[in-house]
């Protein structure tokens, strides 16, 4: 039996690129294809735009501008997740507001990133969000924790998104919800916020993907929430990573 596919054998990621500015869509289907891992099959001006080549195209990763006309790009990810769920897209914005950033992870979203991002950076991310990282860069992770600092607008340069929530370490806040998870299902919900998936959450436990599966459900219930990213968000909050 032949082993799993090496780097150099894997197709590439497929990647599409949505922003309402043609400049910025060229440079950032530019930044994207910086190594030969990754390969971006189609641009969109907008959402509605995103919406159809997303189903003609099938892209494994999205980046996804936020405000557009026609479709902004909160609609456009709803649309294409409840299309094809196994769509990663990453949120690419010049704006950090706190809604926005709420609104995104709330429908499926499995990033939000600033446009100032380095070229060595979006490329990881791309391949992070691939696998189904969580992640949220250094400005973000703080407006997610204190939405007093949102900013409304342009932001300045943010540093490499981290693909671990990091909430920064310091006095445990009130677990609230979290009460009611026993204490493995905790230990569940710190891998999930590290990005793990299932069999390497296992392998850290030394537990089946089965047993950790049902364990991320239970979580979800209890936690009164939809998926991981909402999991690896509240996981920030109460500072458990």
């Amino acid at each position: 039996m032949s082993g799993p596919p090496t780097d150099e054998e894997r197709p590439p990621i497929r990647v599409m690129v949505v922003d309402d500015q043609w400049m910025i869509r060229e440079g950032l289907a530019s930044l994207a294809t910086v190594d030969g891992d990754i390969e971006v099959v189609a641009v969109a001006a907008d959402g509605g735009e995103a919406i159809e080549l997303a189903g003609r195209h099938r892209p494994e990763v999205v980046l996804m501008d936020i405000r557009m006309p026609v479709v902004d790009g909160i609609a456009a990810t709803e649309a294409i997740l409840t299309d094809d769920p196994s769509v990663k897209v990453l949120m690419l914005t010049t704006f950090d507001d706190h809604q926005l950033i709420e609104r995104s992870l709330a429908v499926g979203a499995v990033g939000y990133l600033t446009k100032d991002i380095a070229a060595t950076d979006l490329a990881q991310s791309i391949r992070s969000a691939a696998a189904g990282v969580v992640q949220l860069s250094p400005d973000v992770t703080q407006i997610l924790l204190d939405p007093n600092r949102a900013r409304p607008g342009p932001s300045g340069p943010s540093g490499s998104p981290v693909e671990v929530v990091d909430a920064g370490r310091g006095e445990t806040a009130e677990l609230g919800p979290l009460d009611e998870l026993t204490d493995r299902e905790r230990e569940v919900l710190v891998l999930v916020a590290r990005g793990l998936s299932n069999r390497e959450i296992g392998r850290e436990l030394h537990l089946s993907a089965g047993t950790v599966k049902n364990h991320v459900s239970t979580i979800l219930r209890r936690l009164g929430i939809s998926d991981r990213t909402q999991a690896a968000v509240i996981a920030a909050k109460h500072r458990l990573i």
